[in-house]
């Protein structure tokens, strides 16, 4: 674990493309993130885990240094933590996180689509699981309760069997893993495009 943190020294060239990776995430954690944030719609965890997705991996294709997408998470947390709406711990756990499952990922297996889709889907499980550990740890874990109780409460209102309720939730991590799957292979084109693009300046 120790070797997959260390960073290789860096070029100018890198240096510079970090940081413009790391201003295009921060930029959308302080403004795509606030807003979702502030609208308070459902799932907006995992919709900025999938824009991290995206990013990570389509920088991965023009950042090839070791230790590349734990700096640019560094970066992106600290823009987060500094620049976001109020001092939030949370969003700089999550990133840094995020960040660090897709480094150990390519960085033992290799960087093609295939670790793409796989880092992908490994983010967005972690995207869910922070978010319940979350909540548990700062308003306990009779939160589910109630949150099962708010949904039966509102199917029964339009009137959905409980079976039908549990088939809907059971399927949410699913559904998480085949947005992760998806948003890894497009990050995977979108790289190969940004590199090809960058090859012929």
């Amino acid at each position: 674990m120790i070797k997959l943190l260390k960073i290789e020294k860096l070029s100018e060239g890198n240096l510079v493309n970090t940081s413009v990776f790391g201003a295009i995430w921060g930029l959308a954690e302080v403004s795509l993130g606030s807003f979702l944030h502030a609208s308070k719609i459902p799932f907006r965890g995992a919709i900025m885990s999938l824009v991290a997705v995206l990013i990570l991996i389509s920088a991965r294709s023009v950042l090839k240094y070791k230790g590349s997408l734990i700096l640019l998470g560094v970066v992106t947390a600290t823009f987060r933590l500094f620049l976001g709406v109020g001092f939030n711990i949370t969003p700089f756990i999550a990133i840094f996180m995020e960040a660090l499952i897709a480094e150990i990922i390519i960085n033992r297996i290799g960087f093609n689509r295939w670790t793409s889709v796989l880092s992908g889907i490994l983010i967005m499980v972690y995207s869910l699981s922070h978010g319940l550990i979350m909540q548990a740890l700062f308003l306990g874990a009779d939160i589910y309760k109630v949150y099962y109780e708010m949904i039966l409460k509102v199917t029964n209102m339009i009137s959905l069997p409980e079976n039908v309720v549990l088939a809907i939730i059971f399927s949410i991590p699913f559904l998480y893993i085949f947005m992760g799957a998806i948003a890894g292979s497009f990050g995977w084109s979108v790289g190969k495009q940004i590199q090809l693009l960058m090859e012929k300046e």
